[in-house]
């Protein structure tokens, strides 16, 4: 499986920085999705580090975009309970 992906490597392909916890919580999941596409396939390439690289930039923007969708949600839950959305009818 090569050399050791290099943070700055994924970070060069997303064209900004992200975190050394970024990096190690994709790199996991991009190893793990590695053994389990060439356990699927037999393909050579899966084991090349250029995709390893690539799977691993592949979840940092995956792992990116469900923290910043739970983030909004969080964000619309606190905004509906400042405001209801319920409208009392006015006494007549």
């Amino acid at each position: 499986m090569g050399k050791t992906v290099m943070k700055k490597e994924v970070e060069e392909l997303l064209g900004c920085s992200i975190t050394t916890e970024q990096f190690r919580e994709a790199l996991e999941y991009a190893r793990k999705k590695q053994k389990y596409i060439y356990g699927q396939e037999r393909r050579l390439t899966v084991l090349q580090h250029w995709y390893l690289v690539k799977l691993t930039e592949e979840y940092v923007r995956s792992l990116s975009f469900a923290k910043e969708t739970v983030d909004l949600c969080g964000t619309l839950r606190n905004m509906e309970k400042e405001h209801p959305t319920k409208v009392k009818a006015p006494n007549t």
